[in-house]
C-alpha cells in the first residue's frame, strides 16, 4: 500500500500477522515443559448427581524437532493418585477408592503419544469455539482403553499455555462395578464425565 506522498505503507493487519507468524514459529516449542493439571469428574445416580476432583502428579512434556521443521510431543504420561480423588463426603470417597483397588493401584495414567503441538494450537486458535480431538491412552488399575478426548478453550498468557480437555470414561470399560446402596435401589450411572484443565510452562535449564 502507497500513502499520498508514494511511501510504502504495510497495514496494521500485516503487521499483527508477521509478527504472529515468527512468535508462533514450531521451534518455539522445541524443549521440556513442566505440567500441571486439576481434574473435575462428574457422574450420576438414580439417587442424585456427584461431582468430584483430583490434581494430577506434576509432569514433564519433551518436545522435539522432526523433519520439515515440524515438531512432535513423541511420548507423556500424566498421572493421578486415585486415593486423592475427593467427592466431599468421606463414604463415597471410600467406596470409589475401594472400587478402583487404590491401594493396589493408586495412580491412574493418561498416555499420550505421537502429538503435534502446532497442528493443535493452530486449530484451537482459529477462534473461541475452537475444539480439537485428542486421542490418549488412559490406564486404570491393569486395564488400558483408548479415549476420545477434546481439546478446547485453549489460551496462551506470560509464557504459558492452559487449555480444558474433557472426555467420558465408562465403569464397564474398566471392570469397574460401583456400590450399590439401599437393598440396590440406588445405582450409578456407566458414564462419568471429566474435565481436565491443564496449563504448560516452558521448564527451562536443569
Amino acid at each position: 500500500m502507497v500513502d499520498r506522498c508514494g511511501r510504502t505503507v504495510v497495514p496494521l493487519k500485516a503487521t499483527l500477522a508477521a509478527f504472529l507468524v515468527l512468535a508462533f514459529l514450531p521451534s518455539a516449542w522445541a524443549g521440556e515443559w513442566k505440567g500441571r493439571c486439576d481434574i473435575r469428574f462428574r457422574g450420576s445416580s438414580t439417587l442424585h448427581d456427584f461431582a468430584g476432583n483430583v490434581r494430577c502428579q506434576p509432569f514433564r512434556v519433551g518436545v522435539e524437532d522432526v523433519a520439515n521443521g515440524r515438531t512432535i510431543v513423541p511420548g507423556a504420561e500424566v498421572a493421578a493418585l486415585a486415593g486423592e480423588m475427593d467427592t466431599g463426603e468421606k463414604s463415597r470417597d471410600r467406596q470409589m477408592r475401594e472400587m478402583l483397588q487404590s491401594d493396589k493401584f493408586p495412580r491412574i495414567r493418561g498416555i499420550f503419544k505421537n502429538i503435534d503441538p502446532e497442528n493443535l494450537r493452530q486449530e484451537l486458535r482459529k477462534g473461541p469455539e475452537g475444539r480439537v480431538p485428542l486421542d490418549f491412552t488412559l490406564r486404570i488399575r491393569e486395564i488400558e482403553r483408548p479415549v476420545h478426548a477434546v481439546v478446547s478453550n485453549f489460551r496462551e498468557a506470560d509464557g504459558a499455555i492452559s487449555f480444558d480437555v474433557e472426555y467420558a470414561v465408562s465403569l464397564k470399560d474398566y471392570q469397574l462395578v460401583p456400590p450399590k446402596a439401599f437393598f440396590g435401589f440406588v445405582r450409578v450411572d456407566d458414564k462419568v464425565m471429566v474435565k481436565t484443565a491443564v496449563r504448560l510452562e516452558a521448564a527451562g535449564p536443569k
